[in-house]
């Protein structure tokens, strides 16, 4: 009876070993290349982090051009960020014609959003989804992410151009 439990306390306690190394393995640069690859999308490395690749996309409804940045953490996360560019520019609080008034409207769109609307370090505005990737990030869930973080930032192209200054196009 006693080897019955020993045995079968060692089992459980290897088999949750093994499903938590599995949890650990997360996701890599190399599986979001498939993954990207799976979607059709190009992608180039970012120029200063070897964990981030980098998404142009040209073929939008609003904005001329998206950059989407999927970027790997070490927090066991995946960030997703995309930029609109219009005009031959990027969205920049410093082109803000009323900067309270466009970071109030970021504001209430991140209320009802999918996405975060946000305005980084140096002043650019985007749009970002994190993922956690402890388990692992199915194809599917990374597809729909990089889908609706494109629509989104897309669609709200014309509202971030409504907040821009106009002399300086």
């Amino acid at each position: 009876m006693r080897k019955r439990i020993v045995i079968s306390m060692l089992v459980t306690v290897t088999l949750g070993g093994v499903a938590i190394a599995r949890q650990q393995q997360g996701i890599t640069v190399q599986t979001v290349r498939e993954y990207l690859d799976k979607m059709g999308l190009r992608y180039v490395p970012h120029p200063k982090n070897s964990d981030a690749l980098v998404v142009p996309r040209t073929e939008n409804r609003n904005a001329e051009r998206l950059d989407l940045y999927v970027e790997l953490r070490r927090d066991k996360s995946l960030v997703l960020t995309a930029y609109p560019k219009l005009n031959g520019r990027y969205f920049n609080l410093e082109r803000a014609a009323d900067r309270e008034k466009l970071l109030r409207r970021l504001l209430e769109a991140n209320h009802r959003a999918f996405a975060t609307f946000f305005a980084d370090a140096q002043g650019d505005i985007g749009a970002r989804f994190t993922f956690t990737t402890e388990s692992g990030l199915t194809y599917e869930s990374f597809r729909v992410g990089v889908t609706e973080l494109l629509r989104i930032a897309d669609e709200y192209t014309p509202t971030l151009e409504e907040h821009m200054r106009k002399d300086q196009q």
